[in-house]
Formats: C-alpha cells, structure tokens, sequence
C-alpha cells in the first residue's frame, strides 16, 4: 500500500508544523485539511476505513495555502516541488486508456478466489464492476456501471483491491429477505406514489425513497438526522437483483418494472434506472416507471 499515516511522507512540513504549534492552532480549511496531509483521518473513498493515500496526501498539499513563511522555509518548498511533480505524473499515467487498462488487470490479478474478467468493454469482479472516472484518478466499484458500492477510491491498487473487500461486506449487511424488501419497496412506492403527478411512478423516484423506507424504529420513533442511517447509493440495485432472482418464493406485494424508451434511456432529462441484464453486470436493462400489481 502507498504511504499512510505512519508514513513520514512529508518529514520537513511535519518539522515545520510542530515548530510552530501550526496543527493545534489551525482554523477554517487549515484545520481540515492539515490533519489529512499529515495521514490522519481517512481516505475520501466513501465506505472505506482506510488512512489517505500518498497521492490523495500529496493533492491535498497543492489545494491547501500554507502560511508564507511556510513556503519560505527551504525543505517544504522541496516537499510541495516533488509532490507537483508526482501529482502531475501521476495524472499524465492514469490519462491513458491503455494504463488504465493495465492498473485495472493489476486489481483484478489480487483479487483470489473472485471470478474476475473483462466483459461488454467493463472490467467485472464477481457481481461487482470496476468504473474509472474520465481521468482514471478516481474509481469506484459499483452494481453495473451506475450505482456506486464505494466511489472516489483513489488510483492506488491496494485501496481498490481493499475496497472491494469492503463492497463485498455492504452486499452482506444490507441484502434483505424478499419479503421485507417487498415491505420497504411497497413503503417506498407509495411515498413516491403520494408525490408523484400522475400514475407512473418513476423507479429513480422509489430508489431515491428507499433510503428513507429502509431505516429502523430509531428513525420512525424520532425523525431525526442523528438517527437518519446513511444507506450506500446501490443498496435498492442489490435489493432489486435479489428479489427479481427470488421473487416466485416471495409472498408479499408484486411489482413489474416498465421498459424505458429509446429517449427516455438517452434523453438529456433521462431519469431512466439501469437493471443488469447478465449475472456480472455488464450489461443493462433501461427501464423507467415501476407498477404496483394487484392489492
């Protein structure tokens, strides 16, 4: 793994730091991100309990305005020099297709045990697709290329390979029995349902809504953001796989999902769901409203 917090990957600004009680006084944007650079606190990946990475560290080190006579002070001058040079290297590797391609095989490799590939132009673990953003800075291990598990992991294969550990433990925590998705997808609905302008009820809509539908009695019993559980954005795309593989076993209420439109798919306003139309998730379904069927 890259450097962490036990890492000394800026000694002189640490140096310069303690000297000058800079972390016990810091305030505002300082404050926040200080701690970061010096690898305390956590990498931005959202769902991963990892330290920051060296190159999360070394950006972090660019964006932040240090005091002046910090960057007077010859040995940090050279820290910040070198991590310019490593962030814009770094950037110039990850750019090309091609060494994106490779540092996704390297994930892949690490991954034992998984049935890993590359499938419908997407690089697939298991039930898992790995996505990069357009600069291959930033990836994320999601349920078809969509609906993030955790996202902003930074290009490092040990925090991609570790998240993906960490994806896999979201799956577990959060896949539900059928007929209790069914429960929290009839309360979902029909909240959606009660806002909604018309009969069709747009799947976006309930998946946005199932965020609220999944919390426990602390929530109902006092609506409150301190008891509001933050529920990952992929938690209604596992649900929904697990009940369409399992629902002739289910004995709560029936849903149909309607098919989504050439434009509706691939409007500029599209508000179309994507559902996997292979066990990898490679490939996608566009579909756009869901029905309630029968009582």
């Amino acid at each position: 793994m890259s450097d962490t917090a036990d890492a000394q990957l800026f000694p002189e600004l640490e140096r310069y730091v303690e000297k000058n009680g800079l972390l016990a006084n810091a305030k505002g944007i300082l404050a926040a991100r200080l701690p970061r650079i010096l690898g305390q606190g956590k990498t931005r990946a959202e769902g991963l309990d990892l330290p920051p990475a060296a190159i999360e560290r070394q950006q972090e080190l660019l964006a932040l305005s240090l005091p002046e006579d910090a960057t007077k002070d010859p040995g940090v001058r050279r820290e910040m020099e070198a991590a310019q040079r490593a962030v814009d290297e770094h950037a110039d590797h990850m750019r090309h297709p091609e060494n994106r391609r490779r540092f996704a095989l390297q994930v892949l490799r690490q991954l034992e045990g998984v049935t890993t590939g590359n499938k419908d132009n997407h690089f697939f673990a298991d039930r898992f697709v790995l996505v990069p953003d357009k600069s291959g800075l930033s990836w994320s291990w999601s349920m078809t290329p969509h609906y993030a598990m955790i996202s902003k992991i930074p290009a490092d294969v040990e925090y991609v390979v570790r998240a993906y550990e960490a994806s896999e433990r979201i799956v577990e925590k959060w896949t539900m029995p059928v007929d209790r998705f069914l429960d929290r997808l009839s309360l979902a609905w029909g909240m959606a349902r009660h806002f909604n302008e018309d009969e069709n009820v747009l799947i976006a809509d309930v998946a946005r809504l199932f965020k609220v539908a999944v919390q426990d009695d602390r929530f109902w019993n006092s609506p409150a953001r301190r008891n509001f559980e933050d529920v990952p954005e992929a938690v209604f795309i596992i649900n929904l796989i697990n009940w369409r593989r399992n629902r002739d076993s289910a004995s709560g209420p029936n849903f149909e999902l309607v098919p989504a439109t050439l434009n509706q798919a691939h409007g500029s306003k599209s508000r179309a769901f994507f559902v996997p139309g292979n066990t990898e998730g490679t490939i996608v379904r566009p579909m756009i409203y869901i029905r309630r069927v029968g009582k």
